[in-house]
């Protein structure tokens, strides 16, 4: 439990440092988080403020995440922030709002059902994380672990990164229909 506790506080906290990394890379990057928040239903006279508190709350649960034994005010925050993003991710698209998702900058890739996927399993890491952490659940020991632990976490963190390019990779760019198509073959 000790080596998934912490492979899942470096996978969260890699994420969320990437996060607010990117939008933070330039002023360019983070006019386009404003715009993104903007397009996502967030009124404009408040869109530099909730982007600025997104990016301060990414980074102070990077640096929660690093302090303590198990990270659970980290994992406290984590979960409050993804919940957050999630509800506007879902409430965007059920409005049927084209938004780009700019959760690591400036993106184009406009927001889809993979963000809240990416969203959910990020926050069930974070919910295992913070029970884990109550738990009492002790420091690594051992080297080995540890080194593939953080492999891991490296791993998934990449994968959650990256889960645009990856969409991107795996799209054909055919259109995509809810059920049967009358007179095709099963």
């Amino acid at each position: 439990m000790a080596y998934a506790l912490l492979a899942v506080r470096l996978l969260v906290g890699i994420v969320f440092a990437a996060s607010a990394t990117g939008k933070l890379r330039g002023a360019v990057a983070f006019r386009g988080f404003e715009e993104s928040a903007r397009s996502m239903g967030v009124p404009a006279r408040l869109s530099r403020l909730v982007a600025v508190a997104v990016v301060v709350g990414e980074c102070a649960a990077v640096v929660l995440l690093a302090l303590g034994p198990g990270g659970a005010p980290g994992f406290v925050l984590t979960l409050l922030l993804l919940a957050a993003f999630t509800t506007g991710i879902v409430r965007t698209l059920r409005s049927g709002t084209k938004a780009s998702c700019a959760c690591f900058g400036a993106s184009t890739a406009p927001i889809g059902r993979r963000h809240v996927v990416r969203n959910t399993v990020l926050l069930a890491l974070a919910v295992f994380g913070l029970a884990a952490a109550l738990a009492g659940t002790p420091a690594p020991t051992r080297a080995a672990g540890v080194l593939i632990a953080a492999f891991g976490a490296l791993v998934g963190a990449l994968l959650v990164i990256f889960t645009d390019e990856l969409g991107t990779l795996f799209d054909d760019g055919a259109p995509r229909t809810s059920g049967r198509v009358r007179g095709s073959a099963p």
